[in-house]
């Protein structure tokens, strides 16, 4: 883990922006910065927190104890330590991970820079509380309702589009979109989606705006191929089925779940993958076509899921590997992979060791 006082340049979708180290524990906020280059430490020398002002936020720092044992991701570049900035909170209170540092700062240059003036004053301007969900997905919805709901950020929509792109062109301030069964050419470019959901159907053309950060596929959602800018550099990929999309060979970011088998086979071509998640929900556990792993030379961060089925032998030497985090493994499996790792610049966490066989 980072130190307190070092700092960080985050490459974002434009550009950089940073963050710093503040305290133990640790805690960390971003900084009042963004550049078209990578900064440099004498540049970044005084800067304050960012405060938040988008959507709701009036003023909130963002300064936060990070919440768990992850590391901050591995795309982040750490150039050395400044002096703590001023304007820092005394008290911290908020607890969030990593990412969350850099998806505030996107998400206030996204506000400043992004989104149409008027949306933004019909959002404030709006009143109650903002919208978590409105749901289209039953029949006989219109979009007058979201018409009268200008702080809705959450959508969930079913079926052919029937206006769908043209509403959300519309409507700049509805970020995350549940699609149900959605056709087999899906075009959301043109909308200021971050998230999107997709749940059943047959995709075989998916064409995502800029802006997506997250795309989530559920267990019985097949997708063929994905347009994304830069090839999904900038996407968080989560797939409840062991099974990456066409198209996305930028990609650094992925978590796969399956069932008692994993083949990696298809990852070797996603050369700048950088984080790996592997989920497994039945046994045994095991991992097949490791072997593919050995061609991800920036792969640096690995956690794997219920992998009854590993040993020590299962995964190739990668190397840049700095994190591996085994949740569930043989006790056997457990000692030999600790004794593997011992003398390597690998930091290995494992947790719920099992002495033998178990049933999930």
């Amino acid at each position: 883990m980072p130190d307190v006082g070092d700092v960080a340049a985050i490459p974002l979708r434009g550009g950089y922006g940073a963050c710093q180290v503040t305290g133990l524990g640790p805690t960390a906020c971003a900084l009042d910065w963004f550049s078209a280059d990578p900064p440099d430490l004498d540049r970044l020398a005084g800067c304050r927190p960012l405060v938040l002002d988008h959507h709701a936020l009036r003023g909130q720092p963002t300064e936060v104890t990070i919440a768990g044992d992850e590391p901050p991701p591995p795309w982040w570049s750490w150039l050395g330590q400044l002096a703590l900035p001023p304007g820092r909170s005394d008290r911290v209170a908020d607890h969030a991970g990593w990412p969350w540092l850099a998806a505030q700062i996107a998400a206030q240059r996204r506000w400043d820079h992004e989104l149409p003036p008027a949306a933004k004053q019909a959002y404030r301007d709006g009143t109650g509380k903002a919208t978590t969900l409105l749901d289209l997905t039953g029949g006989g919805s219109s979009w007058s309702e979201l018409d009268r709901l200008p702080r809705c950020t959450a959508l969930a929509w079913s079926g052919p589009d029937r206006g769908l792109r043209e509403a959300l062109v519309a409507h700049p301030i509805v970020s995350d979109l549940t699609w149900v069964e959605p056709p087999a050419a899906v075009d959301l470019t043109g909308t200021y989606l971050t998230r999107l959901r997709l749940s059943g159907g047959h995709v075989a053309s998916l064409l995502l705006p800029p802006g997506v950060a997250t795309l989530k596929l559920d267990d019985d959602a097949q997708v063929a191929r994905v347009s994304a800018a830069d090839d999904g550099r900038w996407l968080r990929l989560v797939a409840d089925h062991a099974s990456v999309p066409g198209g996305l060979t930028g990609l650094r970011d992925l978590e796969l779940t399956g069932e008692g088998t994993i083949s990696v086979a298809a990852l070797g071509g996603l050369h700048d993958l950088r984080r790996l998640r592997l989920t497994w929900r039945s046994a045994p556990g095991r991992l097949c076509d490791a072997m593919a792993l050995a061609a991800l030379s920036r792969l640096a961060d690995v956690r794997l899921i219920g992998a009854y089925g590993m040993t020590d032998r299962t995964l190739p030497e990668l190397p840049s590997l700095r994190w591996l985090a085994c949740d569930g493994l043989y006790r056997k499996a457990a000692a030999a992979i600790e004794t593997r790792y011992r003398d390597a610049d690998v930091r290995l966490d494992i947790s719920d060791v099992e002495a033998e066989w178990r049933e999930y």
